[in-house]
């Protein structure tokens, strides 16, 4: 046993970890978050040194049915207990600049919006955190699967007849965010919404972003990616994160992580090597693949990408450097 962890940590220093979505900041109070909670698959104890940087998505569960004003409140709360937990631990900071990714030596944590079905009909709503000067705000889900009045989530993939992609508002939202340079987020979006989105984004020469999905050739579902739009995402200099989700990597839901490996090495065929990153929804899934309890078994997932073809350059890239180096160029 000795000897297994001296390989784990042989292995892990040949990566820096960085990974484009988890749920972590919904489940977890600041306290738990900053020194460890044993229901959850991801905290600061577990990421200092192993991480370089973990994107943080804020989710608000029943969003459509809040006021605004109560949205932007918890959205806020949010973003305060995500400070609090960092100053906690010591180990971790908010980021603020994308061209700083990866060069702190504290694990650098980067909020996240997923979903905004939550702002009242009103998409200017976005720029009300930037009042109240929360600007570490820097990566915008435009949808939580379900539709809402910036278009179809990616729930309408299920009846293609009913997709209609986004409405007016949804493309105001997009261009808007664009301008302001900051990520605008496919994951959840329905095809037509990631085309028209797509389409509008790279009219301004913005890359397309995926936080966390599979690849429909390899499991159906239909939160995942089809090859033509994992190529879309490779030629915009995009990043498309690979999840953790056992139903996303498998028909059955009986995953292990040499079929989240087999879904990175489709992903890297279609949409170059270097466009492909972990989003691993830690904590936004019950149960994770076989041979993965949490964040502490990221060797493994190292392991399983050279198991599956990737070269030690090319695993890093997954692991890390390729979120890393995307974030600084954005």
């Amino acid at each position: 046993m000795a000897q297994d962890n001296i390989t784990d940590n042989i292995i892990e220093e040949k990566f820096r970890l960085a990974d484009a979505h988890c749920d972590t900041a919904t489940v977890l109070t600041p306290w738990r978050l900053a020194f460890g909670g044993r229901e959850s698959q991801l905290d600061l104890a577990r990421l200092i040194g192993r991480s370089k940087l973990q994107f943080m998505a804020c989710w608000l569960s029943g969003g459509a049915d809040l006021t605004p004003d109560e949205a932007m409140r918890r959205l806020r709360q949010h973003l305060l207990d995500l400070r609090y937990a960092a100053a906690l631990s010591g180990e971790a900071e908010l980021l603020g600049d994308l061209s700083a990714a990866g060069e702190s030596g504290k694990v650098q944590l980067l909020p996240a919006l997923e979903g905004l079905d939550y702002l009242g009909g009103d998409w200017r709503r976005v720029d009300k955190l930037y009042e109240w000067g929360f600007r570490s705000f820097r990566s915008f889900g435009l949808f939580w699967n379900h539709d809402s009045f910036l278009g179809c989530g990616a729930a309408a993939n299920q009846t293609p007849a009913k997709d209609h992609g986004l409405t007016a508002a949804g493309r105001e939202l997009v261009l808007h965010l664009a301008l302001e340079e900051r990520l605008v987020d496919l994951a959840h979006a329905s095809e037509q919404s990631f085309w028209q989105a797509a389409e509008l984004l790279q009219s301004k020469s913005r890359p397309l972003f995926v936080s966390h999905a599979c690849c429909r050739a390899l499991c159906g579902h239909w939160r995942n990616l089809t090859d033509e739009q994992l190529r879309a995402v490779g030629e915009s200099g995009g990043m498309v994160g690979i999840a953790l989700v056992p139903q996303f990597l498998q028909a059955s839901g009986a995953a292990d992580i040499s079929d989240w490996a087999r879904h990175a090495a489709h992903a890297a065929k279609l949409a170059g090597a270097e466009h492909v990153c972990l989003g691993s929804d830690f904590d936004g899934v019950d149960r994770l693949p076989a041979g993965i309890g949490g964040v502490e078994d990221a060797g493994v997932l190292y392991r399983a990408l050279l198991s599956a073809g990737f070269d030690a350059a090319g695993a890093r890239g997954v692991m890390g450097e390729n979120l890393l180096r995307f974030l600084r160029r954005y």
